[in-house]
């Protein structure tokens, strides 16, 4: 009832029923009620609650020896700590804002100075815990052979790689007053001169690497997916894919994920992504963008959940 609930885009009505059964004394109805929660609440307002359910059926799924769900959902808790550390870096961030311009600004207030230090402690712990979730998915993935359960897994630390990059890109650091003036240019931007001009050699080393492996993640993902017959959740990272390239300003690259490489599946949300690049370019976004956003948002709900077969 609650997965119908959720695949017809009533979430609220369907965590009414999931959190009851999530207080069960029964592990695998916990398991199952918490593995559906993970898919109804809100992905960025409730990630906290989301935290908390993962630190808990990981337990659950550890106690009954279900590997597979295990590492479904230690991949989860990973992109679920990747955006609790995006957090702390924008907050560390804004602390020091103007630094990397003008190096001889300082931290105004000590207890400035304190909060960075113990928001760089505690990215670095977030960072640590991350790679080790990682790690122990990628185990599992050597020897289960469910071409689901890989896609999943390398969705997720596909989605993770892609925000360090993304985070890096934002925190150029050999940028000064004017150096700042001539990032912001589109044309800067949009021939990727950005990285020779705001980022040192380790700096475009660490985006680079990022990103590469982002993209590979994401494509081991679609084969995994068309390998065991996913044809729509092999569409979903294909228009997942197509996006990180056209965010990145590799156009070509994003017009290669077309229908002829998702048997049709993609043609209508590819449609949307060069209709964004229109009016991003030209400035604004109009009402009938955000009903396509809301749209896509509904037609992809339903996957978010990790259904057993």
């Amino acid at each position: 009832m609650a997965q119908h609930l959720i695949t017809e885009g009533m979430p609220a009505k369907a965590q009414m029923i999931l959190w009851k059964l999530y207080l069960s004394q029964n592990p695998e109805i916990v398991l199952d009620a918490g593995l559906a929660l993970l898919a109804a609440l809100d992905q960025f307002a409730q990630n906290d609650a989301l935290l908390q359910i993962a630190n808990r059926t990981i337990t659950i799924a550890s106690a009954l020896k279900r590997n597979d769900k295990c590492a479904f959902l230690l991949t989860q808790k990973a992109v679920y700590l990747s955006r609790k550390l995006s957090e702390l870096l924008y907050r560390q961030q804004n602390l020091k804002l103007a630094a990397k311009a003008f190096q001889w600004i300082d931290f105004s207030l000590v207890e400035d100075k304190e909060e960075y230090a113990a928001l760089g402690a505690e990215s670095s712990r977030l960072e640590n815990e991350i790679a080790g979730l990682e790690a122990a998915a990628l185990a599992e993935l050597q020897t289960n052979q469910n071409h689901y359960l890989q896609g999943k897994v390398l969705l997720g630390m596909a989605e993770i790689s892609f925000s360090r990059f993304m985070y890096d890109l934002g925190a150029p650091v050999n940028s000064g007053p004017w150096k700042s003036k001539i990032l912001n240019i589109y044309f800067v931007r949009r021939w990727n001169l950005d990285k020779l001009i705001g980022y040192n050699r380790e700096g475009r080393s660490r985006l680079r690497d990022s990103f590469r492996k982002a993209i590979k993640l994401f494509k081991r993902a679609m084969e995994a997916f068309t390998t065991g017959q996913y044809k729509s959740d092999a569409a979903h990272v294909a228009y997942a894919l197509a996006l990180k390239h056209a965010l990145t300003f590799h156009f070509s690259k994003a017009r290669k994920f077309d229908s002829s490489r998702t048997n049709g599946g993609l043609s209508r949300w590819m449609s949307t992504l060069w209709l964004h690049r229109i009016q991003e370019r030209w400035g604004g976004r109009s009402r009938r963008i955000d009903s396509v956003d809301k749209t896509d948002g509904r037609l992809w709900s339903s996957r978010n959940h990790f259904h057993w077969r």
